[in-house]
Formats: structure tokens, sequence, C-alpha cells
């Protein structure tokens, strides 16, 4: 019984509770229309140049692949300098 007149004195409370909201309506329309912009920076930056050595690069490739299936494959080994300028191109 005293569970029963707890329970109803809880919601009888509730009925008079009211929540209000931390910003209304109106004051959410009167706020700065601003917004946030990074604007370039001043000044130049300087871009690093490599001056490392580039290490040869090794790629193995199996040859007789195509043509009459008698044909022997083999296998073949590229390595290349990657500093060498190949065509005028560059």
């Amino acid at each position: 019984e005293w569970a029963l007149r707890r329970r109803a004195l809880q919601l009888a409370n509730l009925r008079q509770k009211k929540t209000t909201s931390s910003q209304t309506d109106d004051s959410a329309l009167r706020r700065s229309a601003e917004t946030q912009v990074y604007l370039p920076r001043e000044g130049e930056t300087q871009t690093g140049v490599s001056t490392g050595t580039a290490a040869p690069i090794s790629r193995n490739y199996i040859a007789g692949l195509r043509g009459s299936p008698d044909s022997r494959m083999e296998m073949v080994n590229l390595t290349y300098d990657p500093e060498t300028v190949i065509g005028t191109t560059r």
C-alpha cells in the first residue's frame, strides 16, 4: 500500500515539472552568422631536394611464354639503374 502511495505521489509530482531548453528559438536566430576561415599562410616555403642515391632495381621475367608449345621457357633477370635517363622526354 505504501509503495502504491509513493508511486502515485511521484507521478503527481512529475505533472508539475516542466522542461526548459537552454536556448530558445528566438535566441537561436540571433546568433552571429560568422564562419571560421583558414587564410593562406604569408611567406614562402622551400621544397627539399633529394640528393640520395637510388639502388638498382631488379625484376625477374619469364621468357618464352608465348609461341609454340615446344618453345623453352627461361627466367630473365633485368637489373637497371633508376638514375639513368632513358630517351629525351624526361
